[in-house]
């Protein structure tokens, strides 16, 4: 029996985890993506569904969850630019703490009852931009601290905070949002129910996300090209020179400095075919089947008749039960050919799932296809992201990691913002199913007009 547990228990899921085991700053890291976007889908969920309650359309949703992800427009590539400029590990605890601050205040305001939706906006937008500056380090760190022989399970497995933290996250939640549920212990009251309870959870779970990055002691750094250090050394030597020490050139010089550095990143991916290949994927992947924040409330109570938060909170679930199995099994690849083969496959399936979730009507049903939306989107989103942090050099991979995330999170902004409005001119169902159309479309037109790509598809490999 032993001999059985080890061979179809204990070694598969030893090496499907086998960064967490081996890697103890890596483990720190992990833990605090898990809990910091474990804390964010909580608060997500809830502050869309408080408004579509509130408002009674999903406008409002629509604008929390642009609020949410612009900062990774306006931001995510200045947070590339501090994570090849300054130690990625600090970059982390500093964004983690100030994320921790705001979901207590957050907390507090919902505690007194002195939330408006607009401080929701403006919480889930500050949220969003410390975010945009933190993932970049997060992605940049994780090559320094794996040796090269598992890069790909530790990618994958990083992967797995964004979209199996919903899963983590609204597991507590969810039964919390139901209308009168509360953790009680011999009839009493533990835990009570509701959204202020929900909320004080999240502030709960981005403490915890600061405190294990605190235990993280990789020393990471990039680097600015030695032409954009020589041009800054050489203005501050001239200036030393003259005398010129007005604070207005300091600002330009430093701003210029920065942009220079981030400038450099976007020329990268931009001429490098390779990763611009995938950086287009993404960006239709997210615009067209990952925007659904804004939708789901609106598509839980109308479509699933609900009549409280918990069914948008396990809906959401469901997806992040999803993600957890399809990053799972694409850390555990081996083959390069089999790479190549789930980013075709799950590409497709991103596409047809929410077709198939759109069509069901009883939430048990709507559960199953969103756990396969999570499986397949999750499998697609760590896949690409693997190719494109393998590919780039470790000098500029915070900017090209803020980029992968600028396009992703930019896009999604815009796109949940679009949805969110005509969601209440059409059926919630019919914009899942035309996006999922349009993608697939999408897909095959690319795959067919570009040799490389189907290259990748059949062997797996970036460099034949």
């Amino acid at each position: 029996m032993q001999k059985l547990l080890n061979k179809f228990v204990t070694l598969p899921v030893r090496d499907h985890l086998v960064s967490l085991v081996r890697y103890p700053d890596f483990r720190y890291i992990w833990l605090t993506g898990i809990f910091s976007f474990g804390g964010m889908w909580i608060f997500t969920v809830t502050a869309t569904w408080i408004a579509v309650e509130e408002s009674g359309s999903s406008r409002w949703p629509g604008i929390i969850a642009f609020s949410s992800l612009l900062p990774f427009l306006l931001f995510s590539a200045l947070g590339g630019f501090f994570a090849d400029r300054y130690n990625r590990k600090n970059v982390v605890l500093v964004t983690s703490i100030g994320n921790t601050i705001l979901a207590v205040l957050i907390a507090v305001g919902a505690a007194t009852e002195s939330l408006d939706l607009w401080h929701l906006a403006v919480g889930a937008f500050l949220a969003g931009g410390l975010r945009a500056v933190m993932e970049p380090a997060i992605q940049a760190l994780i090559p320094n601290q794996v040796d090269k022989k598992h890069m790909l399970n530790a990618i994958t497995l990083n992967a797995l905070t964004h979209h199996g933290s919903r899963f983590f996250g609204l597991l507590i939640a969810s039964p919390l949002l139901a209308s009168g549920v509360a953790i009680s212990i011999s009839g009493f009251t533990i835990v009570p129910g509701g959204v202020k309870t929900v909320l004080i959870l999240s502030a709960v779970f981005t403490a915890i996300s600061a405190l294990s990055a605190m235990f993280c002691n990789t020393v990471s750094y990039g680097k600015i090209t030695s032409k954009i250090q020589k041009s800054y050394i050489t203005k501050e030597a001239k200036r030393s020179l003259f005398g010129i020490n007005s604070r207005v050139m300091d600002i330009l010089s430093g701003i210029n400095y920065v942009v220079s550095g981030m400038t450099e990143g976007f020329k990268y991916i931009y001429t490098h075919k390779i990763i611009s290949i995938f950086i287009i994927l993404v960006a239709f992947h997210c615009a067209l089947v990952m925007s659904f924040e804004s939708i789901m409330p609106i598509f839980s109570r109308e479509t699933l008749n609900a009549t409280d938060g918990s069914i948008l909170g396990y809906l959401v679930m469901a997806f992040g039960a999803g993600s957890i199995i399809g990053v799972l099994l694409v850390a555990g690849l081996t083959s390069e050919k089999h790479k190549g083969w789930v980013l075709l496959w799950s590409g497709i399936g991103s596409g047809i799932t929410p077709i198939l979730m759109a069509l069901m009507q009883d939430p048990g049903l709507a559960m199953v296809f969103a756990g396969l939306m999570g499986a397949t989107q999750a499998s697609f989103m760590a896949i690409t992201n693997v190719y494109v942090l393998t590919v780039c050099p470790d000098r500029l991979r915070g900017r090209v990691s803020s980029l992968y995330v600028l396009h992703a999170g930019g896009i999604m902004a815009f796109a949940n913002l679009g949805y969110g409005f005509l969601a209440d001119l059409f059926n919630a169902s019919v914009i899942f199913i035309i996006t999922g159309v349009i993608f697939v479309v999408f897909l095959m037109a690319i795959s067919t007009s570009l040799p490389k790509l189907r290259t990748i598809y059949r062997t797996g490999e970036t460099t034949v």
